[in-house]
Parts: structure tokens; sequence; C-alpha cells
């Protein structure tokens, strides 16, 4: 039980961020009404993505929504599955799981239009990354952990079974 504790907070406190920064963007942006930083290279502009990561499939707000659902239950699934792994695991696991928790309680709102993105990074006219929110910050993160997480954990298996992959 203990070893929830801190994958538990972690959904907390990202969880917090996520839905206190979209309360923040919706009360003081407005459409049109943009806040640079960095001569304009990260900017808070107020959007509603309808559709996936990065914008696809636009208008497709209820399956993705499924989509979300589903993911988080086998997120969910896979970390009690895994019994045996390291604190970065259930904290990467957390990450994933508030970031995807942000994002289904957005399409559930009744009357929102979509999911509130606000962040927006790049150059104008050279490139500028899709608009983005805290959710979506800490599920890319909670991903890299995870990565970071498996790929030491087969090193550590190779090194056990005495398989140096050569």
């Amino acid at each position: 039980m203990k070893k929830h504790i801190m994958p538990a907070v972690t959904i907390a406190v990202a969880l917090a961020a996520d839905l206190y920064t979209k309360h923040l963007a919706l009360a003081n942006l407005g459409y049109y009404n943009t806040v640079d930083f960095f001569g304009g290279f990260l900017r808070f502009d107020l959007t509603f993505n309808q559709g996936g990561v990065f914008g696809i499939l636009q208008g497709y707000k209820n399956f993705f929504l499924v989509v979300s659902v589903a993911v988080l239950l086998l997120m969910v699934a896979y970390y009690f599955y895994e019994k045996a792994m390291p604190g970065l695991f259930r904290m990467a696991m957390g990450l994933i799981i508030a970031g995807a928790l942000g994002n289904i309680i957005d399409r559930l709102i009744p009357g929102r239009i979509g999911v509130v993105d606000f962040i927006s990074v790049g150059v104008d006219g050279v490139y500028r990354w899709p608009t983005f929110n805290v959710a979506d910050m800490v599920i890319v993160t909670g991903a890299f952990l995870l990565v970071i997480v498996v790929y030491r954990e087969d090193k550590k298996k190779a090194v056990d079974t005495g398989d140096t992959g050569q």
C-alpha cells in the first residue's frame, strides 16, 4: 500500500495543476487574446481541441473520449500488473494517468467545445508546435520516464541472464 502513495500524490498534484491552469486560461484568455513571452516564442493562446493528439481528426470529440478512457483503463491495469517495478515506474504511470484524467474531464464537461489547450511554443513563420496544455506535458514526461524505466529494466535483465546483446 505504501508504494502507491507517491503515484497517488503525483496524480493529485499533476491533475490539480492541469485543472487550475485550464481554469486560469479560460478566465483570462479569450479568443484572439494572446500573451507572449520571450519575443513570442512562448505564447498563451486559448484553443479548444476537438480531436486527438496534435489536433488530428478534429471534430471527433466523442471518439477520442472513448479512446482516452480505454487507454486510461489499460494504463491503470498495467500499473497494477507490474508489481516489482521501481519508484520511477510508479511516478511515470502517475503522470500519464493524471494527464489522461485531465483531458478526459475536459471532454466530459457539458458545453465545452473540446480539450482546453493554451500553451504554444515556436517561432511564427518558421515553426510553431501544436498548442497543448499541462495534461499533455505530464503525459509526455511520463511516457519519457516510462521509456527510461523499460530500458533500465531490460538492461538489468540482460546483465542478470548474462545476455550482453552481442
